[in-house]
Parts: structure tokens; C-alpha cells; sequence
């Protein structure tokens, strides 16, 4: 791997390693390794967290059981809930955590309550499973706090399936609870809290390192005259740059640029995080058009790279946590509930599709084992948990299929070759977890193979463990799978492209916004900060959609409009690079400019009637400087970006009526003929 640092000082202004640091410099590569694929270290705190917090339950339950007797259903319901407590809680300030972790506590234990209550009627006691998974995702709609009170009463129904507690051991459940609810705050916000300013300044660190890698390959290619290859690495290095500055800015308090007073610290950095990623790109653009490596305008944007490295630096240096401490943001408003707008909420819909789900996996569970069908339902209910179409479900479905799959293999051997090693045992358990959350963010499979070798050695320790138990547990599996699968295609589906379609609007529109605030600050209505604003949230619209596609990357789910796909996605990156820059430059341009951007609003209008032509054949478009601006300053022209904007559009209505060829994305990068549109049935 390519040494990441730069070739310049160190990026926060910190000294060389002293001799009291040299004992150190062993551990520095596994570090830097680290830092380079977890900038802010937030996967490896969420892994930590959830480990730390169950380990401390466990020891707590074990001291308190010297005093009072636990049931065993206290300890497997407190140790549950923990580990939804260190993920499910996500409220931005500590006042607002305690309340939803006091408020998720009192939904689990009222769930474990009517299960007790009802536990000698079995099919009233069913019948409510279902109701708690139609309640626990129509509190989504409510904001993070309800969403992890759905979570917590979710998955206590499901203990209680589990373990079946009698109404005589609710009180020592309750005890339990809190113990639960007392060390995931302590470990959340007290032995493992977030430091924003030390993690900016870390990931920033980290996307110093790769834009000096950048302007490293840069000067190679002009001087080797661009051997093949050596662009896609280019912009593939930017990428990683780009998605480093989103890590640092969602580090950074939201805001919507509005207002008349000064930026405060934050919003300062925030505006010359933007700056430093329009330099970065205006130096790619230059380099690619260099004919040496002494070309005056390639060496202007180098150097105004390297001022904006070294602001950034002393901006981010002198930061503190207070000044990037998010506010409380009042709840949004959410509409009523009516009779006529239940088909088209989104959360009730999807309410109505995991309830039928859990059902048939209910129905699927119980012919199997009536013993384990709640493993099926579990699953069934996972499914549709961060998914947006139909798409995303059966990604999901199958990540947890195979990677439960993976995990019995392992775990089974595991289980069998490490009988009676309790040490041992305990610390592959403590290992599995960690890594299982570690890995989430990049893949719910990896989660779902390292929590059934976890549960393959649990079962080892307890004495519990058969292979006949874990093929079980897959089979369950398969069934809660494919009953999420089968619901979210032929039962109220929304198909991948109606997600792809919202998502695209949401990006049109936001463009829409950037380019009336463009206009208003020229006018003198609007300010830089409320022009960065809005950048950084058609940013955000834009990962929506590369998210929203996800799905169609799979050959066999998009058939033979993958590539339509790919060019699509394109089209957006070369719309949202030359709105960046149409958003920095500063040049006055000519007085016709705000017809143009008339015009260009009325063109995004028309396009967002038409989203699929965005994914169809076009014809090229040319980003050569129109006659009436031949010049391009340092600082950008206004007229050069708002006629490759306008060109993108223009290509986009009129992919009907013409094949392309080429499309340019303004960094020499360019795609081939998209394949023949075929039937995308996702």
C-alpha cells in the first residue's frame, strides 16, 4: 500500500517524534493502517463500545448475583438490550441518550411484561409478536428515539419467545435492565466518548496524507506523459480523498448556511474543507490538460493547494469539542396518519410488509422446530431494517443467509475443537463480537457470520452445542430470509428504480437551490456559507443515489442495463463536480449570466419530470469553454461551469432522440457505449 503521508510537514503542525515517542514507532504502522480505513476511528469505537458494554453487564449481573439470585432469562434479556443500547441509541446530545435509553428500557420491559402475562396462551402470545414487529417499525417514522424504543420492545418479545420468563422473574428482570441501561451510558458517554475536534483533526491527518498523494501522481503522470492507467488511479486517489472530507464533514455541526451573521469555527472549516476539495479538483483538471509539469496554470492550482492545506491545518488545529458539539434539533414534523394516506407512507407500508413477513416466517418456523421459530422471525424481520426498496432487502436477505451460513462451518469446528477450553473460549467470543461490529458499516454479512460463531462457542460453554442445533438455526434462517424476500417483491413492493427515482429528485432539487443561491449572492441576498451549505448537502443527495443504486451494481439483479446504470451515476459526479465549482468560483462573469441561470432552473424543471433519462443513451457532451468566455482564472469560471451543468441536462432530454458515445466528466475520464437496455426487475 502506498505510504499515505505527504511530503510536507506534518499536517496539524506537530513536531517530529522525540525520544520519549520513539518507543512507540512499532505500533505507528498498525495505527496509520487503521487510520486509513477508519479516518475517525468510528467503526473501531462502535466495536469497542459494544464489546466493553456487554463484558461490563456480564461482571455486573455476576457481582450482583452474590446479592440477589438472577434467572437465567435475566442475564441472556440484560445482555440482549445492551447490545441494542450501543447500537439503537443514536441521539446526538447525552441528555437526549439517557431519555432514550430510559424510555427504550421501560418499552422492553413492558414487552417482556405482556409476553409473561400471556405465556400460558400461546396463540394470543403469537398473535402479539406480530403486533410489537407492526409498532416497533411504524415508530420509525418518529425520529432515532422511537425507532430504538421499536428496537428494544422488538427484541425483548423476542427473548421472552426465547426463554419464556414467568411473571416471578420480571422483578429481577427489571434489575437487570437497569444494570443494562447504567454501564451502556457509562461506556457510551463516560469510558468511550465521542472527542470530535481529536477525530477531525485525525481524519484530516488521513486526507492530508492522500491529496499529498494526489499531487504526487499528478507531477508523475505529466512527466511520464500519462501511461495508461495512470488517470483511473488518479481519480481514484480523489475519491478517497472526497470520501475522507465527507467523514470530516459530518464531524462538523449541520447547518443550513442561513442567516446574516459571521460563520462561527465550524462553519469556517466547513467552508474551506469545500475550497480544499474544489482545489484539489481544479489542480486534477489542470494536470490532465498539462503538456509539462511547468505549465503555469497546473503550478497556480498546486500552490493554491497548498495554502488551503495549510489553513486547513491551523483551522483544524485550533478547534475544540465545544465548538463542534451538535445542538438538539427539535423533533421534525410528522404528518398525521389517515386512512387515505396509509398505502402511501412509507412506514406504515413497511410496517404492514415485516408484519406479514414475521407471519409466514412464524408459519415456516413452527413446521420446522417449535422450539426455535422465533429465529425465523427474527431474520424475517431484520430484512427490512436500513432498506429503502426491494433491492436492498434481498441484498440483505441474503447477506444474513450466507453469512450465517459461513458462520456455522466455523462455528461448528470452533465449538467442537475448543470443548471444555473456557479461557479461550470467552476470549474468541469477546473477539467474534468485536470484529462482528467492526465490520458492520462495510458489510452486514460479516456481522451476521461473526455473531453465529460467537453463539456456536456460548452454546460450547453452556453445554448446549450440537450441529444439529446450529443447522437449525440456518434453516430458520433460510426461512425468516425468504419470507422477507418473498413480502418485499409481491407484497406492496417499492421496486429499486422508485428509490433510485426519489433519490434523483432529491438531487435535482437540491442543485436547483444551489443555483438560485449562486445567483442571490451575486445579487449580494446570499452569503459564501449558505452557497457551501447547500453544496454539502447536494453532496449528501449525491450519495443517496450511488446508495439507492447499490443493488443494480449486481449484474443479475440490473440484466443487461448495468452499464446504464454506471453511466447514469457518471452523469451525477460530473453534475455535482462542475456545481462545485460553479458554487467557488468568483469571477463576476458577464451580465447575461443570470439568464443563463434562469434558464438552467427551468432546465432542471424539465429533467425532473424525466429522472429515468438520466439512466438511458445520450448524445456527447463537449465541456470546451463557450466563445463567449475563452478565458478560465484560477478561481474558476462561472460561465464555463454553468455551461457544462447546462450541457449535462441537455443531454439528458434529448436521450430519446439521440445515441451517444462519450460522455466527459471534465477529469479526461470517460465511459464507452452503454449496453442495450434490457429489463431491470429490481
Amino acid at each position: 500500500m502506498t505510504d499515505p503521508r505527504p511530503a510536507h510537514p506534518s499536517p496539524l503542525g506537530r513536531p517530529p517524534p522525540g525520544p520519549a515517542q520513539r518507543g512507540t514507532v512499532s505500533i505507528t504502522p498498525f495505527l496509520r493502517w487503521l487510520e486509513d480505513g477508519d479516518p475517525a476511528l468510528i467503526r473501531l469505537r462502535l466495536g469497542l463500545r459494544v464489546t466493553l458494554t456487554l463484558a461490563l453487564v456480564t461482571l455486573a449481573l455476576l457481582a450482583s448475583h452474590r446479592f440477589i439470585a438472577l434467572p437465567q432469562v435475566a442475564y441472556a434479556v440484560a445482555l440482549a438490550l445492551a447490545l441494542q443500547g450501543a447500537v439503537a441509541i443514536k441521539d446526538t446530545t447525552v441528555s437526549q441518550r439517557v431519555r432514550s435509553r430510559l424510555w427504550s428500557a421501560a418499552v422492553g420491559f413492558a414487552a417482556l411484561c405482556a409476553a409473561a402475562a400471556l405465556s400460558g396462551v400461546p396463540p394470543v402470545r403469537d398473535g402479539l409478536f406480530l403486533a410489537v414487529a407492526f409498532a416497533a417499525v411504524l415508530a420509525r417514522r418518529w425520529g432515532p428515539r422511537w425507532n430504538a424504543a421499536g428496537m428494544f420492545g422488538f427484541n425483548a418479545y423476542f427473548m421472552a419467545a426465547y426463554f419464556a420468563p414467568g411473571v416471578k422473574d420480571l422483578p429481577a428482570i427489571a434489575l437487570a435492565l437497569l444494570l443494562c441501561v447504567l454501564v451502556a451510558h457509562w461506556v457510551r458517554d463516560r469510558l468511550l466518548p465521542d472527542h470530535p475536534a481529536d477525530d477531525l483533526r485525525r481524519t484530516m491527518r488521513v486526507v492530508d496524507g492522500r491529496i499529498g498523494l494526489v499531487a504526487s501522481q499528478l507531477r508523475a503522470g505529466i512527466r511520464e506523459e500519462w501511461p495508461a492507467g495512470s488517470r483511473d488511479r488518479v481519480l481514484y486517489a480523489e475519491q478517497r480523498v472526497r470520501d475522507g472530507l465527507i467523514i470530516a464533514e459530518g464531524l462538523l455541526p449541520a447547518t443550513d448556511g442561513a442567516g446574516a451573521s459571521p460563520p462561527s469555527a465550524s462553519m469556517q472549516a466547513s467552508i474551506q474543507l469545500f475550497d480544499l476539495h474544489l482545489a484539489l479538483e481544479t489542480a486534477i483538471g489542470a494536470a490532465f490538460a498539462a503538456e509539462h509539469e511547468n505549465d503555469p496554470a497546473f503550478r497556480s492550482t498546486l500552490e493554491r493547494l497548498a495554502r488551503l492545506r495549510s489553513d486547513v491545518r491551523r483551522t483544524v488545529a485550533a478547534l475544540t469539542d465545544g465548538m463542534l458539539d451538535p445542538i438538539a434539533a427539535p423533533p421534525g414534523p410528522t404528518s398525521a396518519l389517515t386512512l387515505q394516506g396509509l398505502s402511501a407512507d412509507p412506514f406504515t407500508r413497511t410496517a404492514f410488509q415485516v408484519t406479514l413477513a414475521c407471519a409466514i416466517a412464524m408459519a415456516g418456523g413452527y413446521a420446522l422446530s417449535e422450539q426455535r421459530w422465533f429465529w425465523a422471525v427474527l431474520t424475517a424481520f431484520l430484512v427490512f431494517v436500513n432498506t429503502q426498496s426491494r433491492g436492498d432487502a434481498l441484498l440483505r436477505g441474503l447477506d444474513r443467509s450466507l453469512g450465517t451460513a459461513a458462520g456455522v462451518v466455523l462455528g461448528i469446528g470452533l465449538a467442537t475443537l475448543l470443548h471444555g477450553s473456557f479461557a479461550l473460549s470467552l476470549g474468541l467470543i469477546a473477539a467474534c463480537v468485536f470484529l462482528g461490529f467492526y465490520l458492520l458499516q462495510l458489510s452486514y454479512g460479516a456481522l451476521s457470520f461473526f455473531v453465529t460463531v460467537a453463539l456456536s462457542l456460548i452454546y460450547g460453554l453452556l453445554g448446549n452445542f450440537s450441529p444439529e442445533l446450529l443447522l437449525l438455526r440456518l434453516e430458520e434462517t433460510l426461512i425468516g430470509a425468504a419470507s422477507g424476500m418473498f413480502v418485499s417483491f409481491f407484497v406492496l413492493p417499492r421496486p429499486t428504480l422508485d428509490a433510485v427515482r426519489k433519490a434523483v429528485d432529491g438531487f435535482l432539487s437540491e442543485l436547483d437551490r444551489l443555483i438560485e443561491a449562486f445567483g442571490d449572492r451575486r445579487g449580494g441576498n446570499a452569503s459564501d456559507w449558505r452557497l457551501v451549505a447547500v453544496t454539502r448537502s447536494l453532496d449528501r443527495r449525491h450519495a443517496e443515489i450511488a446508495a439507492a443504486l447499490r443493488p443494480l451494481e449486481s449484474g443479475w439483479l440490473a440484466g443487461g442495463r448495468r452499464r446504464d446504470f454506471e453511466v447514469g451515476l457518471l452523469r451525477f459526479t460530473v453534475l455535482s463536480y462542475w456545481a462545485h465549482l460553479l458554487a467557488g468560483s468568483q469571477g463576476p462573469g458577464p451580465a447575461s449570466l443570470n439568464d443563463a441561470l434562469a434558464a438552467c432552473r427551468d432546465e432542471i424543471g424539465v429533467v425532473r419530470t424525466v429522472p429515468d433519462r438520466f439512466f438511458e443513451r445520450g448524445q456527447a457532451v463537449s465541456l470546451r469553454p463557450p466563445p463567449q468566455s475563452p478565458r478560465q482564472t484560477k478561481e474558476g469560471d462561472p460561465v464555463i461551469a454553468l455551461h457544462a451543468i447546462r450541457h449535462v441536462l441537455a443531454q439528458v432530454a434529448q436521450t430519446r432522440e439521440t445515441d451517444g458515445k462519450r460522455v466527459s466528466t471534465g477529469h479526461g475520464a470517460s465511459d464507452k457505449e452503454p449496453a442495450d437496455p434490457g429489463p431491470a426487475t429490481t
